[in-house]
């Protein structure tokens, strides 16, 4: 009904009178105002016209036939929801009694007859522009309820003097009561909390009271279906003009779907998603916490790490699907094992980590280590498999001079890796003895899986100058470890493990693939005549799927092999040296260039660099590194300088720290030279800076 009488551009007025002339009287009246009129000859057809048009506006004589206006009004309001059409009574009566029984009825207004246009006209803006406020008010209550339910809020009132709680139907809602149930509204909000979160809303009004500090608390709320709600309580002091506190007033809201949500955001960020395990970040925000707390400290904790032994076997035999799922045995069993001090996470593919609080020695560490060993002696079942596998179990113990994190954590993972080393099957203690080589390079080659995963390799870039211009022409791409705990590692600290484990081969993929994609992007930024020289390893020349590697990353950068140089070294080459040059021609073919790096560091062969397709000859850093002011101990690299000469390769120097050993290089004739005289190898985004500096060096120089 309120949505079809305000969508009206002009009002619709309802004039009421059994007198044709008073009715002719007042719809002229009115329609000389800009109204629109209907009428009605007695209270029947107005209760019939009012439901069916929905007036602004009713002006109804009291004195009718057949139903009075009295009457007629009283059946008009009690069709009525909840905004209420403006009804003005017209009665030839100025009694007090007839006026009350007109408002009784329902009036708004009412006007003695004879009617005076004047006042009637003012008396009918005036119902109008009452309607109007009352309508923007409705609308404003429909708003705020519809926002109430999309928030999920409700309010509530203390009226202080009055000890009088009142709570809106929200609140109701929230609650599943009716406002029938009950007498006190306090008894309500008692029955759906614990005694606990009643206590703490009570204890919170009262310091609100006392301080005059509005409070927030959420607690939980238990419907009558036992269904739990998380509920957000704020309230603060209302005063009035005087600054004399004389209400309380709160809102409710339910933010069950929020909190469900931030614990399922939680979880994926806490626990293991196969397992549900405390996952590798839990676990270590737990130890941080627990080697922060003095007492635990004192009170000494273990921790084990355990890894499966040759689980791979599983997935390989069974498939991934039984492997998960034996996995998850394994967590129940381990799990079994903990107390509520203690954590389990799983920390890896097949490993697990756990910390046991409150152990200070070697005895309480072995008795948790042979429980654990135990699970593994028994024969697992899965579906119609039967599985049988060990585990080997490293152990150290903090104390007060070992409680550093990181410290311990290697430790237990050493230890671990003891065990691995004599076959598995057992548990070993941490000890000093374990800090070697070998141990080190275990250690380094599971860290660096782990940095393949993710992404912790960098690539610097080291300038390639011309002698003569001292324009930049390229650069070395270097690799590097951005260690999580060590910070940044030198290549001479993993590559040759990684050459050794093979993971070289990963890593020379992911390394061709970034040089290339960086040198792409700074083609597009203007610097297109760069050329990026990469190195390769012999492990990694010699691999399948070497060539195939190559040509996939050039494809996937979009690249210009003209603008890629392979450095390759002497090792590369002596396998099978017809394979090897015919590797490199198939490349140089394509347009990509070769250098030899490395060259008379080992076993040279001046045949060789008749034999191999190559375009430069890199003169290592041990021929230029000792040449002196006077160009002296340069005669080795003054003879490779001269030999790439007479056989057309160009030369790049290595190693040039002094002014003099460019000076040198450039008196011999070399091509271009690298070394920290003019940058030390960066970051990309510092090499960007290298190299707009040195785009406006040279720019000065042409203009000078």
């Amino acid at each position: 009904m309120n949505e079809i009488a305000t969508s009206r551009k002009t009002p619709l007025l309802l004039v009421v009178d059994d007198e044709l002339v008073g009715r002719i009287y007042i719809e002229k009246a009115l329609q000389s105002e800009g109204y629109d009129v209907i009428t009605a000859e007695n209270g029947q057809q107005a209760y019939e016209m009012a439901k069916q048009h929905l007036p602004n506006m009713i002006i109804m004589d009291v004195m009718m036939p057949v139903m009075d206006g009295y009457q007629s009004c009283v059946a008009i309001r009690a069709e009525e929801q909840q905004l209420k059409v403006p009804i003005l009574m017209l009665t030839g009566l100025d009694d007090i009694e007839s006026v009350e029984k007109s408002f009784d009825s329902g009036a708004t207004d009412f006007i003695v007859k004879p009617v005076n246009l004047a006042i009637f006209k003012q008396r009918v803006r005036h119902g109008l522009n009452m309607r109007q406020a009352d309508l923007e008010i409705y609308q404003q209550h429909i708003r705020q309820t519809h926002a109430y339910k999309i928030a999920k809020m409700g309010y509530w009132e203390w009226e202080m003097e009055a000890n009088q709680l009142y709570f809106s139907d929200e609140v109701y809602e929230m609650l599943a009561i009716s406002r029938e149930e009950i007498n006190d509204t306090r008894d309500a909000l008692r029955a759906r909390m614990s005694i606990d979160d009643f206590q703490r809303i009570k204890s919170a009004s009262e310091a609100t009271i006392k301080q005059g500090i509005p409070y927030s608390v959420e607690h939980h709320v238990i419907r009558p279906d036992n269904q739990t709600q998380i509920v957000h309580h704020h309230a603060e002091l209302i005063k009035n003009e005087q600054g004399q506190v004389v209400r309380m007033f709160g809102i409710i809201q339910d933010i069950t779907a929020r909190y469900l949500a931030d614990e399922q955001i939680r979880h994926q960020l806490y626990y293991d998603s196969l397992t549900d395990l405390p996952n590798r970040t839990l676990f270590h925000e737990h130890l941080d916490k627990a080697l922060k707390t003095p007492s635990r400290i004192t009170d000494g904790l273990a921790i084990l790490h355990i890894n499966l032994d040759r689980f791979k076997n599983i997935n390989d035999s069974y498939g991934p699907e039984i492997g998960d799922k034996f996995l998850i045995l394994i967590a129940n069993k381990l799990n079994q094992v903990t107390r509520s001090t203690d954590l389990l996470a799983r920390v890896g593919a097949d490993e697990f980590s756990f910390v046991f609080e409150g152990i200070r020695s070697n005895d309480g560490a072995e008795k948790v280590a042979n429980k654990l060993l135990k699970i593994f002696e028994d024969t697992h079942c899965i579906g119609n498999y039967e599985l049988i596998i060990t585990a080997s179990i490293g152990i150290t113990l903090s104390s007060p001079n070992n409680c550093d994190k990181e410290t311990l954590l290697q430790q237990a993972d050493l230890a671990m890796q003891h065990v691995k080393e004599v076959g598995g099957n057992q548990f070993c203690f941490y000890s000093e003895q374990m800090v070697s080589g070998a141990y080190q390079a275990l250690i380094i080659e599971k860290e660096l899986r782990r940095a393949l995963e993710r992404d912790e390799l960098v690539l610097f870039y080291q300038p390639k100058v011309c002698v003569n211009t001292g324009i930049v022409k390229g650069m070395e791409a270097l690799i590097r470890w951005q260690h999580p705990d060590k910070g940044l590692v030198s290549p001479f600290n993993f590559i040759p493990i990684a050459e050794e484990t093979g993971l070289i081969i990963q890593i020379g993929k992911w390394v061709f693939e970034e040089a290339c994609r960086q040198t792409r992007l700074w083609h597009k930024q203007g610097y297109d005549n760069l050329t990026v020289s990469i190195n390769v390893s012999a492990k990694q020349f010699h691999h399948q799927d070497f060539e195939a590697d190559i040509l996939n990353a050039i494809e996937i950068t979009g690249i210009d092999p003209h603008c890629i140089d392979l450095e390759v070294t002497e090792s590369c080459t002596m396998n099978n040296i017809e394979k090897a040059i015919s590797i490199l021609k198939r490349f140089r073919d394509m347009g990509i260039q070769i250098s030899l790096d490395d060259f008379g560091t080992g076993f040279s062969s001046l045949s060789l660099l008749n034999q191999l397709p190559l375009d430069t000859l890199k003169v290592d850093i041990a021929f230029i590194r000792d040449i002196n002011e006077k160009g002296e101990n340069g005669e080795l690299a003054k003879l490779i300088i001269l030999m790439a000469k007479t056989l057309g390769l160009k030369t790049v120097s290595e190693g040039v720290e002094l002014q003099h050993h460019i000076d040198f290089v450039k008196d011999n004739g070399g091509d271009e030279y690298q070394g920290f005289l003019f940058s030390k190898p960066v970051p990309a985004a510092d090499f960007e800076l290298v190299l707009a500096r040195n785009s406006q060096q040279i720019e000065a120089v042409k203009a000078s």
